[in-house]
């Protein structure tokens, strides 16, 4: 950081990074849906998707991406509800994700 570097100039720098890093972060999410329940014996596959959902859209609402974040949200909803009750993501869960994932990568190729 250059010590003349203003807060908006890092401010409009973390944003970039954010949006730059959307593709990988979302195909992170995508590839955990298709982990078999169990693969990692520390947290269910609901948890996983849910606590990775949650710091996405937790960052783009505190970078103020508004679209981006309520796209997530969809699938951030169901992904909490499985987890919350202890079930497994269901067909139309994963569906859900996915089209929220899919819509907030097309709400970031747009900026």
């Amino acid at each position: 950081m250059a010590p003349t570097e203003t807060y908006e100039q890092r401010v409009a720098a973390t944003r970039k990074r954010f949006i730059e890093g959307m593709p990988e972060r979302l195909q992170a999410v995508a590839d955990a849906l298709r982990e078999t329940d169990g693969a990692d014996p520390r947290e269910t596959k609901a948890r996983k998707v849910h606590r990775m959902l949650h710091d996405l859209a937790g960052n783009a609402a505190m970078l103020e991406y508004a679209e981006i974040e309520d796209r997530l949200r969809k699938g951030l909803r169901v992904a909490e509800d499985a987890d919350e009750s202890s079930a497994p993501l269901s067909t139309d869960d994963i569906r859900i994700i996915e089209t929220a994932l899919a819509d907030a990568r097309s709400a970031a190729e747009k900026i």
